[in-house]
């Protein structure tokens, strides 16, 4: 008979069961119990933050970057509530979480309660699944349900738990993992042949390739050079193909490349290899497109696919080569690295505009040449991040992001989802004053577990993607000017590291100070709010 324990208790053995060694929350009156569980185990190491935004943001980055479900912990209530948009941001990134949160006692229940919400009807639009755990003996089945959801669905789970239900005894036994979950599907033979047969009738191939595809990164750019195809990649897929591939186009629509619009315009076949994010405006309205993802509900989901294949790309591009000759497309070798030369051309001029303030495609070719190769960069949503994209050239570095959400106060949470989880690979996080102001009270937190992230922000006093796409069309940017506090200074009064650069001589130095400091550090960069080229209204 299993020593009995409590359900708070229990919960965590569960978690602990099933290989969860993190998770992020911030404590409340419904979760008193779990807390006070955490405390008495070593299994689960627990994150605690300033804000639950926070909180579930890091555990949808860890789910991003490892492929294994993050867990985030909230009281009831407004805890809930401000889970809400890391929640989001993982639900539609397709990435596993469970959020854990408590609730008032069963009785107050559909009451007027302090703090009472219906939490299941407000996780309706965001979790696949989500239960309210009234009894201890249910515990095994509902924690169950709710990782086998997140798991195999790639989405958000959600488990509430009555304050009263916690301290109950639970005498119920852990499940123990169950390998099948991540059981992929694959593609038969004879299916990537008839991929093979039409991938050999193209004359001008390009491959697009996301996230999905860093795990067959060398198999790619064999891929390319043996089939003769360009390569783009989206923000995501930032560092999967290096910079130094003779066919690297860089990246795909507004933050990108034009080279990469041009080539992808007269491209006779594109390959898209674990990416589901097609911009209509950039890419030609009816070319064939050949899809490769692990997931079969994101083949065509984006946009109508002449041909799909289901696997790990690794080993569904392995497949694809050996079916392939060598490549005699010397014509269209020769447009895709005119084009390739002429953007890089355009770019070194633009990137090498010094002063002050700093130019943008200055403060991003300045990351490029500090930032080691393997380095994660968390990028936050602004207009900064189109310019990474158009100016950053990779060796493998990883960008994580939130890519159809595009949350701002993204940034800094992922960082240090980052550290936790890949703690011998750099963090660094690039924001906009806007999005940084949005969570920065989360740079204790950084400090307070002594995380060596580098936040980078930039910073030209406004919402410039705001400001560039309202004077574009012609209104007026209301709204779109910030107030800001000396960040630098900020960064040292929380015990880190806070530089301040307002020219570009003083950048790379700083950068590198920064970033080998190996602690929590801040380089606040005065940038002009110059807009990207091509930016309207609707982009």
């Amino acid at each position: 008979m299993p020593t009995q324990r409590n359900v708070a208790a229990a919960i965590l053995e569960q978690l602990a069961a099933w290989g969860v060694h993190n998770a992020y929350g911030l404590v409340g009156d419904d979760i008193f119990y779990i807390m006070d569980a955490l405390a008495h185990q070593d299994k689960v190491h627990f994150y605690h933050v300033k804000h639950e935004e926070t909180a579930a943001i890091m555990a949808s980055t860890q789910a991003k970057l490892t492929g294994q479900v993050g867990v985030c912990i909230a009281d009831g209530g407004p805890g809930t509530l401000h889970l809400l948009n890391g929640l989001a941001d993982a639900c539609v990134d397709n990435v596993p979480v469970l959020a854990i949160t408590g609730q008032v006692n069963r009785r107050q229940i559909g009451s007027n309660a302090k703090q009472y919400i219906d939490q299941q009807s407000l996780m309706r639009p965001l979790a696949a699944y989500s239960a309210l755990l009234c009894e201890s003996s249910a515990l095994p089945q509902v924690m169950e349900s709710a990782f086998r959801t997140a798991v195999a669905g790639r989405s958000v789970a959600h488990v509430s738990v009555p304050m009263d239900v916690l301290p109950m005894p639970c005498g119920e036994a852990a499940i123990p993992y169950a390998p099948y979950l991540h059981t992929e599907p694959a593609s038969s033979t004879e299916v990537v042949r008839g991929a093979q047969e039409i991938m050999r009738g193209s004359q001008r191939p390009v491959i697009l390739v996301g996230a999905g595809g860093r795990k067959a990164s060398e198999a790619v750019g064999e891929l390319a050079l043996r089939w003769g195809a360009a390569v783009v990649d989206t923000l995501a897929g930032t560092g999967v193909v290096a910079r130094s591939h003779p066919f690297y186009a860089g990246g795909l629509g507004h933050a990108g490349s034009p080279a990469s619009s041009k080539i992808l315009q007269q491209a006779d076949l594109c390959l898209i290899v674990g990416a589901n994010w097609w911009p209509h405006e950039y890419v030609p309205k009816s070319i064939p497109i050949i899809q490769i993802d692990i997931n079969p509900a994101n083949v065509g989901s984006t946009t109508p696919v002449s041909y799909g294949l289901v696997g790990a790309a690794e080993q569904i591009i392995e497949e694809l080569i050996t079916g392939l000759d060598g490549n005699s497309k010397q014509e269209w070798l020769k447009f895709i690295q005119d084009e390739i030369s002429a953007w890089l051309e355009d770019l070194e001029r633009e990137a090498a505009v010094s002063g002050a303030p700093v130019h943008p495609a200055f403060l991003m070719r300045a990351l490029q040449n500090t930032a080691p190769d393997d380095a994660i960069i968390s990028l936050d949503t602004g207009d900064h991040t189109v310019w990474f994209g158009r100016v950053f050239q990779p060796v493998r570095q990883q960008v994580l992001l939130s890519g159809k959400w595009r949350t701002m106060g993204y940034g800094l949470p992922a960082a240090m989802s980052a550290a936790i989880n890949r703690p011998n690979q750099k963090s660094i996080a690039l924001v906009g004053d806007g999005g940084f102001a949005m969570t920065m009270s989360d740079f204790l937190t950084a400090v307070r577990y002594d995380l060596p992230i580098t936040v980078v922000v930039v910073n030209n006093h406004s919402l410039a993607m705001e400001k560039n796409k309202m004077t574009a069309g012609g209104l007026v940017p209301e709204g779109t000017f910030l107030h800001n506090p000396d960040f630098a200074r900020y960064a040292d009064d929380c015990g880190g590291l806070g530089l301040k650069v307002s020219h570009s001589a003083d950048l790379e130095p700083a950068l590198k100070e920064a970033i080998e400091s190996n602690r929590p550090s801040l380089v606040d960069v005065y940038t002009s709010d110059l807009a990207v080229p091509g930016t309207t209204l609707l982009s």
